[in-house]
């Protein structure tokens, strides 16, 4: 049953974790209680909830944290339906909750005489890299701003806390390389304005202020995009922002910001819930939204690089991709942690070094999630993997892999290693999930048997009749590698006479337009009229230098 708005009863969300009609992920009850109780205990240590506040200590914004993942977690279903900008995929809910438990997460290790500063430094960290999608990028860099502003002060009074919002929304601003107005960032301002014009007075009367001045700007927002307007909604994201300032008065006031108050905040600002668009309805042009409404895919990964070089990475990537965000620091000359999240047709276009990158997901925004988690170390291969509505992982790590396996979006998922070392971690990680989510893996070993699985999956089976199909896809699959020159032969020793189909995925030297390319296309169609007539000849570019060729048949 769907939930009814927010100004109605709520229902009780009793179902697994799995995808809306519109691609959305849903948490199921068991993932809310871990991403409550792993923060709870300790957040909320040392809070006398009893006092009256002057100023926020680390106890306070300790609380904070906990109670703005509360009221994100009550409404997150809700602010997912808002989303239609940059793309109408329906998980900005769900990306903020997600890149608020990262930073919940990493507050909750420090000690409970950890100070502000301390507090503050580690749950940006925490939501940088627990980033999900564009709206948490920008809620990652806004606590970045905060973390700042608050360096070297034991608490927040009225000033520094007007200074902190003023920081957030400048630092969320500067994480979008072509700012959009009629968005979070919109609303970060108008915020901050408030808070300044009210800072000499309370952090109360403050956070208030800033948060009376959010939900106006938030009704603007309805007005200010074509897209909104059309849908008749404001903006996702700066919805959550608006829930996050709403705890924070809320605390500041010293009053309980319990789930009812968010339902209560985003019903004054509800208009009559609509499905998400299935296809583009943003008018605002190529240079926002590219194809008439949304670029192919999301990449999303951590980079570990200097301000410099972040930079040079930023500008290379605005010309290639949208909804670009590169956002984290470093000290001086030093490398740091920097999330990058990019909207693009070309995946392979927008990576960086992979010796300097890590948790590197990629995803689909046109195709219906699948609940796959496929691997590869071949970023070629990206785009085609992740167009049939798989999650893919380059070069996995857990990390990685953990990530893609929520991002999968269904109860059980269906993981296709690309050798023994990501069959290794995809175990490893499985074992670490709620029983809520279910992760079942493949017994494929190279990227040739990843991509023959993952044309023949069927979505909305059982864990173990997919695994029974991709055990019996590979099974029909005979696979080898060889040069250029060897192509030919090696096609016809492999070749059957009954086969359907020859794939090869080829390495730079055979790049299209090459002479090498076509002479490689040539002789392999040569070979299949001769030895498997039936069958079609399917080429690939794997972009990276080797293998030369990696046929297979089947």
């Amino acid at each position: 049953m769907p939930d009814r708005p927010p100004g109605g009863q709520p229902q009780q969300d009793t179902r697994h974790l799995r995808p809306a009609p519109n691609g959305a992920t849903h948490l199921t009850p068991p993932c809310r209680r871990r991403l409550i109780a792993c923060v709870a205990a300790d957040l909320t240590e040392g809070t006398d909830v009893t006092e009256t506040l002057t100023v926020l200590g680390p106890a306070h914004v300790r609380r904070w944290f906990e109670q703005g993942l509360r009221s994100l977690l009550a409404v997150r279903r809700q602010v997912d339906v808002l989303n239609v900008f940059p793309v109408p995929d329906g998980d900005t809910g769900t990306n903020l909750v997600l890149t608020l438990a990262g930073a919940a997460r990493a507050a909750s290790t420090l000690g409970a005489d950890a100070g502000l500063p301390e507090l503050t430094a580690a749950a940006a960290r925490g939501a940088l890299v627990g980033a999900r999608g564009n709206s948490g990028v920008i809620l990652s860099q806004a606590m970045r701003g905060l973390a700042g502003a608050v360096a070297g002060h034991d608490v927040l009074d009225g000033p520094l806390l007007a200074a902190a919002l003023r920081a957030a929304a400048d630092e969320a601003r500067r994480a979008v390389a072509r700012p959009v107005e009629g968005t979070v960032l919109t609303v970060a301002d108008a915020a901050a304005e408030a808070a300044l014009g009210a800072s000499d007075g309370t952090v109360a009367e403050v956070a208030t202020s800033a948060a009376r001045a959010a939900a106006v700007a938030l009704a603007d927002t309805r007005g200010q995009l074509d897209v909104l307007t059309e849908s008749d909604v404001v903006d996702a994201g700066a919805a959550g922002y608006v829930i996050l300032l709403d705890a924070l008065a809320a605390v500041a006031d010293d009053d309980a910001p319990d789930t009812p108050r968010a339902r209560q905040a985003l019903a004054r600002l509800w208009s009559t819930p609509r499905p998400v668009p299935a296809g583009p309805v943003c008018g605002l042009g190529a240079g926002v939204v590219a194809r008439g409404g949304q670029a192919a895919f999301e990449v999303m990964y951590v980079l570990h690089a200097t301000a410099p070089e972040a930079a040079a990475l930023r500008e290379r990537l605005g010309s290639v991709g949208e909804s670009l965000a590169v956002v984290g620091g470093s000290d001086g000359h030093e490398r740091g942690l920097w999330q990058v999240h990019v909207h693009t047709d070309d995946p392979a276009a927008v990576l960086a070094d992979p010796a300097v990158t890590e948790q590197v997901c990629v995803r689909s925004l046109t195709a219906p999630p699948t609940g796959v988690v496929a691997c590869t170390r071949l970023p070629g291969l990206l785009a085609p993997l992740a167009a049939t509505g798989a999650v893919l992982v380059l070069h996995p790590d857990a990390a990685g892999l953990e990530r893609a396996i929520v991002d999968a979006g269904t109860p059980d998922v269906l993981l296709l290693p690309c050798d023994e070392t990501s069959a290794a971690l995809a175990r490893e990680v499985g074992s670490l999930l709620p029983d809520a989510q279910r992760v079942v893996v493949a017994g494929t070993r190279e990227e040739l048997a990843v991509l023959t699985v993952v044309a023949d999956q069927r979505p909305g089976a059982g864990a173990q009749e997919r695994l029974a199909v991709a055990a019996e896809a590979v099974s029909r699959l005979r696979t080898r590698s060889c040069g250029l020159a060897e192509a030919g032969e090696v096609a016809r020793e492999l070749l059957h006479r009954d086969d359907e189909l020859l794939t090869a995925v080829v390495g730079l030297d055979a790049a299209p337009g090459t002479p090498a390319r076509a002479a490689l296309e040539a002789t392999l169609r040569s070979v299949v009229a001769e030895t498997a007539p039936q069958a079609d000849v399917l080429l690939l570019d794997g972009g990276r230098p080797a293998p030369d060729v990696l046929l297979g048949a089947q």
